[in-house]
């Protein structure tokens, strides 16, 4: 009898250990194509199929040598966006087409983007925005969605542990008189390049005082090695195939204000894999939000310290 009782109770224990495994799982990331073409005609491919199947590009972004990402965006997208208080955060997808190394010495082109779904769920978009993932799998192809696995039901309020900042502990960095106001101080400055952090993208949100800005960050590493982001990523994007879509980060004008999502969720987010410590983990990149807030603040045109009770 105690034999089927113990039996029993190490069923019920498997099945309540077991019950993350069989939940939903959604990665942030989906590989399109491993190619041997050039980089360049990899490219050009990208961007004619892109545009062949109703994307906007925005702009695009050279993070290193070797590296090219297309910020896109439709008017699925631009729709989807003015369905929530935050949505414009989630009206640009980035393509990457990156020359990679593998382990064995072997080297390919990855294009990979971000998966629509995940970034929908996890910026509380209120839509899925399933008929753009379907949109990006015809035009680019969709091999396998990778990066760290979350589960799906968790993803609106996601953080990486207790105490960080989810979704809306964003940064305030900034306030104007006006929206109007707010995007020409921040276009302005951005064009300046101060810090090494300069505009990648615009996008106007149709219908919303929302404007989101995508930004370049290429600081020289000896004065500011977090304002740079070859240098992040070789900290945090370690693993195959490569997670390039992470890249640019993006501030949102939103009415008269500037708020750009904390680094403790917008990395975690892209990389929940992450370790805490070690090489390649969240303890190499402490001062790193400290940056982000006080040289973004002042490369937009924003006041530092913010108020005399700093």
């Amino acid at each position: 009898m105690q034999f089927v009782q113990r039996m029993i109770l190490m069923l019920l224990l498997g099945l309540s250990l077991s019950g993350g495994a069989v939940a939903a799982e959604m990665r942030g990331y989906i590989l399109a194509e491993r190619s041997h073409s050039s980089l360049e005609r990899v490219n050009e491919a990208v961007l004619e199929k892109l545009k062949k199947n109703g994307f906007e590009i925005l702009g695009d972004y050279n993070p290193e040598e070797g590296v090219n990402i297309f910020v896109v965006t439709s008017r699925e997208l631009k729709r989807a966006a003015t369905k929530s208080e935050f949505g414009g955060f989630g009206a640009a997808i980035r393509v990457s087409v990156a020359r990679v190394t593998l382990a064995d010495g072997r080297k390919e082109i990855q294009v990979a983007y971000n998966n629509p779904e995940y970034m929908a769920l996890a910026y509380q978009m209120g839509s899925r925005l399933t008929s753009v993932k379907a949109k990006l799998k015809k035009a680019l192809g969709a091999i396998e969605e990778f990066g760290g696995a979350v589960d799906e039901a968790t993803l609106p309020d996601y953080n990486y542990t207790i105490g960080l900042e989810g979704f809306t502990g964003f940064f305030e960095l900034a306030s104007f008189k006006s929206y109007g106001e707010a995007v020409k101080t921040v276009e302005s400055n951005l064009a300046k390049g101060r810090f090494g952090i300069s505009q990648v993208f615009r996008l106007d949100i149709p219908g919303r005082k929302q404007t989101l800005f995508g930004i370049g960050m290429k600081a020289n590493v000896e004065e500011h090695r977090f304002l740079n982001d070859e240098y992040l990523m070789d900290i945090i994007d370690y693993q195959q195939p490569r997670r390039y879509p992470h890249l640019p980060y993006e501030i949102l004008v939103i009415d008269n204000r500037v708020i750009a999502m904390h680094p403790h969720f917008r990395i975690a987010i892209n990389f929940p894999d992450l370790h805490m410590f070690g090489e390649h983990g969240f303890g190499r990149m402490i001062q790193l939000p400290y940056d982000y807030e006080k040289f973004i603040t002042q490369a937009i045109g924003g006041q530092w310290p913010p108020d005399d009770d700093w």
